[in-house]
């Protein structure tokens, strides 16, 4: 393999505030939010389907369709990128297995229903605690008002089952939680790191399938042969090529243009988004609830992610 130096992206020490950069921010931002609620829905599916699949398949489908796609920039930066602090490529491996792992073990336990907004909710106040305690980033008191609403809303959407304990959805609760705060270390060390999304997407899928190899791989590959091709072409899209591929860099991309917190306050909207697809597609109407939580989220994120304020400046 190459050990050719890995030559790290330019980002800015703060996000740009140009009016470009700043569509170009939103704009990965809600292409992250549409591949996360097609992803959610799509893993939800998988695990209590009549043939449910196993969280280790899907992992291999995952981080093995993302190794082949990126193996250029894997082959280039080599195993360990040189130039790269060895604290931020290891946080980066918070966004792989850890994050996987613990999401579709959480939808084990917990229906998407309650656990997409609760971990779409919870991602800007982690982000916003670890930016302020590792970057120093200073949150303003609008900001602070925003990530209180999302997280609110998200609370509001999920409604009685945080608190019903009987049926064990308190475990995937728990579970989607530590997912929250795995890809809020993720996001953090990205910024540190320096690396392009394409980059830091091609480091994560190639060591999480070395890390995968020794114990799921064999297994994963009985698996997907025994599935109708259909089916696993329906998951290397959803599972390899959106989450594992288009989702990291976009997300990556909305991070390097307008910052960790901004950009996970954007995504923020991923469960109201997932609420208009059951309405769609599912026919179901929402409640009370999850129409206020939808309302609280959206308010949320217009003010925590900083387009008010900008504007304001512009006028």
């Amino acid at each position: 393999m190459s050990h050719a130096q890995c030559l790290p992206a330019e980002a800015p020490a703060t996000p740009d505030t140009s009016r470009a950069s700043l569509r170009i921010g939103i704009l990965a931002a809600l292409m992250t939010v549409a591949m996360w609620t097609t992803w959610t829905v799509g893993s939800r599916f998988a695990m209590q389907g009549a043939q449910p699949l196993s969280p280790a398949l899907l992992a291999v489908i995952r981080f093995g369709t993302s190794a082949l796609l990126l193996a250029p920039w894997w082959w280039r930066c080599g195993l360990i990128p040189r130039g790269v602090p060895k604290l931020a490529l290891l946080g980066l491996m918070f966004g792989g297995l850890p994050y996987q792992f613990l999401v579709l073990w959480g939808l084990r336990y917990a229906p998407a229903s309650e656990a997409g907004p609760l971990l779409a909710g919870t991602l800007p106040l982690f982000i916003g605690l670890l930016s302020l305690l590792v970057q120093g980033e200073k949150l303003s008191g609008v900001r602070i008002a925003g990530i209180v609403l999302i997280t609110l809303g998200a609370l509001a959407i999920t409604g009685t089952g945080l608190l019903r304990f009987a049926d064990g959805h308190w475990r995937g609760h728990l579970l989607v939680l530590a997912a929250a705060f795995s890809w809020s270390i993720y996001t953090v060390a990205f910024r540190r790191s320096g690396l392009s999304g394409v980059q830091a997407a091609a480091f994560v899928g190639l060591w999480s399938v070395l890390l995968l190899a020794p114990f799921a791989l064999l297994p994963a590959l009985e698996g997907m042969a025994q599935m109708p091709a259909g089916v696993l072409l329906k998951h290397v899209l959803i599972q390899g090529i959106m989450a594992g591929v288009v989702a990291l860099i976009t997300f990556t991309t909305a991070v390097r243009y307008l910052g960790p917190s901004r950009t996970s306050a954007i995504t923020a909207l991923t469960p109201v988004a997932v609420t208009l697809v059951a309405m769609l597609l599912l026919g179901e109407a929402p409640g009370l609830p999850e129409l206020a939580g939808c309302l609280l989220i959206t308010s949320g994120v217009v003010l925590a992610s900083g387009v008010l304020r900008r504007r304001a400046r512009l006028a």
